[in-house]
């Protein structure tokens, strides 16, 4: 803390911060033996304004010397005697270096927010315009909607409980299955490589979960057509050599041939616009997407900006 009289001359300097590397008598000097000069006509301009007013302040400051920096709180209040006069001013630093952390930190969890937020916003929007697109009326229209929204809604827990950092690609999938089919049955199996997918892949990815879902309890194996459906992921390498993540659902169909207009054969409406557009142009991702009579083939080739694996996290 520091003392001063009414003309700003230090009359008692102690305990002050150690970063200063004030090594000579502080009293009888003035601010300006403390601070920078940009620094020290601001403080001196501060206090003047206490002894003027009698009322108690406060200012921060960074403090820099030899390249390092740190924030102060500087709490000047006024001295004053039993007449009412303002004779000094007292001034408490404290070093809030640790606040002025936790600032920077939030501000900048509050833009990545901000940006995801914005993000989100702007896919909800364009699944209800595509949605809106392809429905026979409003309540074919809000169904859909309603589903897709609580799709997004479940990706973005997973995204959020891990401090958004992704989730994994076999949690994803059960996250996305078991709202519409409960505990998922034996003809349904993941294998192969549990890669971590990065939040903007987990979304997308869990979007083109529930269609797939959806179609297959519509259409495909785990509906009329009956089967089995295989989820698969591995890594490979591209024709550059840089890794990716192949991520194969395949569906292999029960009914013989008489029975195949129960099969999914198109890929258009907004399923397709999903699964055949949006999502690898969200990813950067090849897309393979075949349907045949006895099987179903949908499978991404995301790039490794998408996600990651335990030898490289």
């Amino acid at each position: 803390m520091m003392y001063q009289d009414v003309d700003l001359i230090i009359r008692f300097a102690a305990n002050l911060p150690e970063s200063w590397l004030l090594t000579e008598a502080l009293e009888g000097r003035t601010d300006e033996a403390v601070f920078n000069p940009q620094h020290a006509a601001k403080v001196i301009s501060t206090k003047r304004s206490v002894i003027d007013s009698g009322t108690a302040t406060k200012m921060e400051i960074l403090h820099a010397v030899e390249h390092e920096r740190h924030w102060f709180m500087l709490n000047v209040e006024p001295d004053v005697n039993s007449a009412g006069d303002v004779i000094g001013v007292f001034t408490t630093i404290i070093d809030i270096d640790d606040l002025k952390y936790r600032e920077t930190v939030l501000k900048t969890l509050l833009r990545e927010l901000s940006h995801r937020s914005k993000n989100l916003l702007a896919i909800i929007q364009s699944v209800a315009s595509q949605t809106a697109r392809y429905s026979q009326g409003l309540d074919d229209f809000l169904l859909a909607f309603r589903n897709r929204v609580q799709s997004m809604a479940q990706s973005q827990d997973l995204i959020t409980e891990s401090d958004w950092r992704g989730a994994e690609l076999f949690t994803l999938t059960k996250s996305q299955l078991q709202p519409l089919m409960g505990e998922l049955p034996a003809s349904f199996t993941m294998v192969g490589l549990d890669a971590y997918l990065l939040p903007n892949a987990a979304l997308h990815l869990g979007l083109a979960l529930h269609e797939l879902t959806i179609d297959s309890l519509a259409r495909g194996a785990m509906g009329p057509a009956g089967g089995t459906v295989r989820l698969s992921a591995q890594e490979s390498k591209n024709d550059e050599g840089e890794p990716v993540l192949i991520v194969t659902w395949s569906e292999a169909f029960a009914t013989g041939p008489d029975q195949s207009e129960i099969r999914p054969t198109a890929k258009n409406g907004f399923s397709g616009t999903v699964l055949g557009r949006i999502v690898p142009q969200a990813l950067s991702a090849v897309v393979r997407h075949e349907t045949g009579t006895d099987r179903m083939i949908y499978q991404l080739t995301i790039p490794d900006t998408q996600y990651e694996v335990s030898s490289r996290r």
